[in-house]
């Protein structure tokens, strides 16, 4: 019987030298195509935590959904190129990977908000298959493709080689955009303008595939007008600002967003990073407006002078510059995990106003580690972002130990923590509790709000010397700062039981909290 003729290859017929071209290009392809997921999917974290928070539970939708559409196209790239391998169809999946890439700010800023109704664990989940599915899939497809292609380029007589080539090519590629992303471009680049740059450079991937396909004006003219709108929408839509914000920036960590209401002489200054404030002050005189911040003040019923005060988590640094008014000789240090807040509290908090009082860029654990002999009358955790994340080795009991290794002897640690004081919310707060008292002998618990069941801020009171009967004295005139804050004493009866310790090898915050949430 006669043979069957065999397909056109999908590769321009020419000599073994003229091969070496296409052959760089599918293997810059591939490189460039792993470096783009992962700027693309590091990125998409800024996108998610204004609306859900910086929780582990954001990162695992997120890394679970560009995990499973890079499988998902992988498959069906693998049958695309049994089928129709050709220059020109890896162009359209480059082409196609560009155009919605310019578009995820753009649907980020119109839909957000509405997925943001969601919970702490199916809004990720949703919001990140919306933005991300497509685009995702569409990248796993490419290697596949570049597979096929490549095998071509050496008569299908090297398949194992060009499997090994272009899946290196991949993973150096995916390595180089993680550490891209994480070093360079989210400190120095704006989310949007990452987004827009890395559909720039995908999209002349697909206009250079498509030129060594032979096929150069009509393909590549369609590729740059749709490239070109979908260009000028994703750079120009931008959200309109919140009413009363004065300033907003991307950090590495956050958005940050500086909002002001009122009027002179009472004008109240918040920072709000991502989703949650973080603190206030009157813009004016740099009074605390926020109940919580007030809590400071216990350290004083010792009635002796703060000399030396430590904050874990700048806020708007109202508190450490009260404590340094209050006390003018005293050294006070703040430990901030991002650079950017404390260039915010310079500009809008008056933090250099106050030459006593020093910040610190950097993790605070590690501040602690390295600040060698140093010891404190005071230590303030405040380090959270908001009720949706609490950084697990900032709550476990080597952190506390830590703490109090660094404290003088009649020294306290003060803790914020967003929980219900009874009730089924309050599994966090029995698991501080619990853990706090793997370290220090006494604690006494201060709740902000006025319901117990409910989430609120929770002070923490933790030494190595009985305070009780301090706490116990209500002597104090009705309009004084001791009764104000000595008057939202929990007795120790009314408090949670039985909860987790936290250490560095087990420490379920995050599961608790999104447990507390959802009930």
């Amino acid at each position: 019987m006669p043979k069957a003729p065999s397909p056109a290859s999908p590769i321009p017929a020419q000599g073994s030298a003229h091969l070496l071209p296409i052959r760089l290009f599918l293997g810059a392809a591939c490189f460039l195509s792993g470096a783009s997921m992962m700027v693309i999917e590091i990125s998409a974290a800024r996108l998610l935590s204004p609306l859900f928070g910086n929780s582990v539970y954001t990162w695992t939708a997120l890394i679970g959904v560009i995990l499973i559409a890079f499988s998902v196209g992988g498959y069906w790239g693998g049958r695309l190129a049994d089928k129709r391998a050709g220059l020109d169809v890896l162009g359209w999946l480059l082409a196609g990977v560009a155009i919605l890439t310019f578009f995820i700010p753009a649907l980020s800023t119109w839909f957000g908000p509405s997925f943001a109704k969601g919970g702490l664990i199916d809004g990720p989940v949703m919001f990140s298959l919306f933005l991300l599915a497509v685009p995702g899939a569409l990248l796993g497809a490419i290697s596949p493709a570049a597979v096929r292609l490549y095998s071509l380029t050496s008569s299908d007589s090297h398949i194992g080689g060009a499997a090994g080539t272009i899946s290196m090519l991949g993973s150096l590629g995916s390595f180089v955009g993680t550490f891209l992303s994480g070093f360079f471009l989210l400190g120095n680049f704006g989310v949007r303008s990452i987004f827009v740059g890395t559909a720039v450079l995908l999209l002349a991937l697909a206009v250079l595939a498509f030129i060594l396909s032979g096929k150069r004006l009509a393909q590549s003219s369609k590729v740059i007008a749709f490239g070109l709108g979908a260009g000028l929408i994703g750079a120009l839509t931008s959200a309109t600002p919140a009413e009363g914000v004065i300033y907003e920036h991307e950090s590495f960590y956050h958005r940050i967003q500086v909002i002001e209401e009122g009027v002179s002489p009472n004008r109240r200054r918040f920072l709000k990073l991502d989703s949650t404030y973080e603190g206030g002050m009157n813009a004016d005189t740099g009074a605390l407006v926020m109940d919580y911040q007030h809590y400071w003040r216990l350290a004083m019923l010792q009635e002796r002078p703060i000399q030396s005060a430590l904050f874990i988590g700048a806020g708007a640094f109202g508190m450490p510059e009260e404590v340094s008014r209050t006390f003018p000789d005293a050294t006070v240090d703040v430990a901030e995990l991002d650079p950017e807040v404390i260039k915010t509290g310079r500009q809008f908090f008056k933090l250099d106003e106050h030459p006593k009082v020093h910040a610190h860029a950097g993790d605070a654990r590690h501040y602690l580690r390295t600040s060698g002999g140093q010891k404190w009358d005071l230590i303030f955790g405040d380090a959270y972002n908001g009720k949706e994340a609490i950084p697990a080795h900032l709550a476990s009991k080597e952190f506390f130990q830590l703490v109090s290794d660094h404290l003088t002897p009649e020294g306290v640690y003060t803790m914020n923590v967003i929980s219900a004081v009874q009730g089924d919310k309050s599994e966090l707060l029995a698991g501080m509790l619990a853990t706090l008292r793997e370290v220090f002998p006494h604690l006494e618990v201060f709740a902000v709000g006025s319901a117990r069941n409910i989430p609120q801020n929770v002070i923490i009171l933790a030494s190595h010397h009985d305070l009780s009967k301090l706490i116990a004295d209500q002597g104090f005139l009705a309009n004084t700062w001791q009764a104000r804050l000595l008057r939202t004493h929990i007795p120790r009866h009314l408090l949670p039981v039985e909860g987790q310790v936290f250490t560095d090898n087990f420490n379920p915050v995050d599961a608790i909290i999104a447990r507390g949430l959802m009930r």
